[in-house]
């Protein structure tokens, strides 16, 4: 009877990007089991985010999650989490860093066959304190030209490369917001970006209920409004490209029932606090502009520099 194969695959993840997806579906197809080790150190990883253009830092269970996303249907990929506090950075501390792996194998009765790895220089070591064999995958990135760092480095140009479980993590939020024409832009930059669009809730809620029950909307209708809004931002991350873009925020919500009923509410204060756009921009903000396209042209600047 042929011997059960077990693999392992170390890494931080940081994000996780279609040359980890190569690397580990290689893998997978050599072995009937295998176990992915996410590497995490507290001050390491705020050192790589500093050093980044990523819009804001991925914590632990992010990254936990988007390799669960990614490998959801394969009963035979396992993930763990390596705690990695306390040890020497990468190149140095092999012994105390193997030793921290050797815990976690004795903990979840893991016997190893083979490490894969795309890093040679690691091959040595792997062997020296694993005591099995290594195999090299895609080293030199010629089936997948990418790396963690380039995208760190540039998220938004390398966005293909980015693993589809983690790009609604890195997508921007884009509010637009003022009267007539200038409601057309949000649609226009949704075209222009392949993106999505996110309806004005609070102005299809008006259309839909003031014309089918009454004249006014009441505390309840602009709680309604926002958790629709909500939802439908939810949904639209999901698939965006780079970018979503809506009409309204929590802000703008909050300031019209403050207007209106004279006092605060609770959930729209909850949500402009805990809903962070990544640009807000209101018409009555700019500078007066004498055509529709000045404001195009306007708008479209402030747009772009997000994705620098």
């Amino acid at each position: 009877m042929a011997k059960h194969k077990v693999g392992l695959i170390f890494g931080k993840f940081y994000p996780l990007h279609c040359g980890h997806i190569y690397l580990i579906e290689k893998a997978i197809s050599q072995v009937d089991e295998l176990h992915i080790f996410l590497g995490c150190e507290a001050s390491r990883d705020k050192q790589l985010f500093d050093k980044s253009h990523l819009p804001k830092q991925p914590q632990i269970s992010d990254r936990f999650s988007w390799l669960k996303e990614t490998f959801k249907d394969r009963h035979n990929i396992h993930i763990h989490v390596l705690d990695e506090a306390g040890i020497e950075f990468y190149p140095n501390g092999w012994q105390d860093w193997s030793d921290r792996v050797k815990q976690l194998l004795t903990e979840h009765k893991i016997i190893p066959n083979v490490v894969f790895t795309s890093e040679p220089q690691d091959v040595k070591n792997h062997e020296h304190y694993f005591g099995c064999s290594v195999t090299i995958v895609d080293a030199d990135r010629h089936f997948m030209n990418i790396s963690a760092t380039q995208i760190r480095e540039n998220p938004y140009k390398n966005w293909s490369f980015i693993a589809q479980a983690a790009k609604p993590f890195f997508v921007k939020k884009v509010a637009i917001i003022g009267q007539g024409r200038f409601c057309e832009l949000p649609i226009q930059l949704a075209n222009i970006y392949n993106t999505q669009y996110v309806p004005n809730g609070y102005i299809n809620y008006i259309e839909r209920e003031i014309s089918t029950r009454h004249n006014y909307l009441s505390e309840c209708d602009y709680i309604k409004i926002a958790m629709l809004h909500v939802e439908r931002l939810t949904k639209a991350v999901e698939t965006a490209n780079k970018l979503i873009f809506t009409s309204i925020d929590f802000e703008t919500l909050a300031q019209y029932y403050r207007q209106i009923f004279e006092k605060e509410n609770d959930v729209l204060q909850a949500l402009k606090n805990s809903y962070q756009f990544d640009l807000v921009i209101h018409e009555k903000d700019l500078k007066p502009q004498r055509s529709q396209l000045e404001y195009f042209e306007t708008v479209s600047k402030k747009v772009e520099a997000l994705l620098i």
